[in-house]
């Protein structure tokens, strides 16, 4: 079950263009798309912002502007114990995620399929029924009754980007730790930001058939990546200087992933890109769990506040050749 995702190409200037909208109603819809389209207006940068620092707080914040979700953990005993934290999450992350996804489009005129094309700016809806922002496919069917207003996914910015958090969160809960879990640490939302497109083995970095000498994805050049690497790449390479700070994030050694899609509990990311653990980098603080002074808020515990990942050994030579 694809969870809040489409990995289509929006990377390029074509992406400008890119609006299917596969409405319950379009001759189109062999996906079984189960929700109408709704009529509304994008978002302007400066409204998703807002959005985005409301949705990044999580269902405390959001209140009835989004779907329930639950609290998660925090901790892995390295060093801290796991405890249930209300949901919360990385702002960066979410910007990101939410630019690879529909490069932050909930509304938009359709370029397809033929029997949309012109009609009034609605709902961005994928062949897959992923709808909106974020790009919410699962409960979106035809059939299906999930724990969310799906209406409300279609028509409503904000509880479309909570409803894919909703969904992110049970992604970081049902996988395996990556560091101390610390939801505040950016890096440690790795495997739970590959597990978000499908824990898959075409998302595997250890996987042959991306290059195994690759740097970090620019999505202004484009190229093959695990779907997380795009992610994480975004955060890199911002759009504008206004959406968001440029944030060089830390990757874990492929040479630990496994070679499935499902990878064991992982190290501190550290490599400087995701096949160069020569030179490191240091994990992250989302600036969303800071305070306006600037310093974490007081949930933060001090392990997290300012933590600079180990040095990571380079991958051994047999994960670091392509086949």
């Amino acid at each position: 079950m694809r969870a809040a995702i489409l990995s289509a190409a929006l990377l390029s200037t074509a992406a400008a263009a890119y609006c299917p909208s596969y409405t319950l109603s379009s001759s189109s819809n062999n996906g079984n798309c189960g929700i109408e389209a709704a009529p509304g207006t994008n978002p302007t940068p400066a409204q998703w912002q807002a959005i985005f620092a409301l949705v990044s707080n999580g269902p405390s914040a959001w209140g009835s502007n989004g779907p329930a979700v639950a609290n998660i953990g925090s901790g892995c005993n390295k060093p801290l114990p796991v405890t249930s934290i209300p949901a919360k999450f990385p702002c960066e992350l979410l910007k990101a995620i939410a630019m690879q996804e529909s490069s932050w489009k909930q509304f938009c005129v359709p370029e397809s399929p033929p029997d949309q094309v012109g009609k009034s700016s609605r709902t961005i809806i994928s062949f897959d029924c992923g709808y909106g922002i974020g790009q919410v496919t699962s409960g979106m069917h035809i059939g299906e009754a999930p724990a969310f207003d799906r209406a409300r996914v279609a028509s409503d910015p904000t509880y479309n980007m909570a409803t894919g958090t909703q969904i992110l969160a049970a992604k970081w809960k049902a996988t395996q730790c990556v560091g101390d879990n610390q939801p505040r640490i950016i890096e440690d939302w790795y495997t739970a930001t590959w597990a978000y497109n499908g824990l898959a083995y075409s998302n595997n970095p250890s996987n042959p058939n991306y290059s195994s000498t690759r740097g970090i994805y620019n999505p202004q050049v484009g190229g093959t990546r695990p779907y997380q690497e795009k992610v994480f790449g975004w955060m890199e390479h911002p759009p504008t200087a206004t959406h968001w700070t440029v944030t060089a994030v830390a990757y874990p050694n492929p040479a630990t992933v496994g070679s499935s899609g499902a990878p064991p509990a992982l190290a501190e990311p550290a490599c400087a890109t995701p096949t160069n653990c020569v030179q490191t980098r240091s994990v992250h603080v989302s600036s969303c769990f800071l305070t306006d002074a600037g310093t974490p808020d007081a949930g933060t515990p001090p392990e997290a506040r300012s933590r600079p990942a180990a040095a990571a050994a380079p991958a051994p030579a047999a994960a670091r050749s392509s086949r």
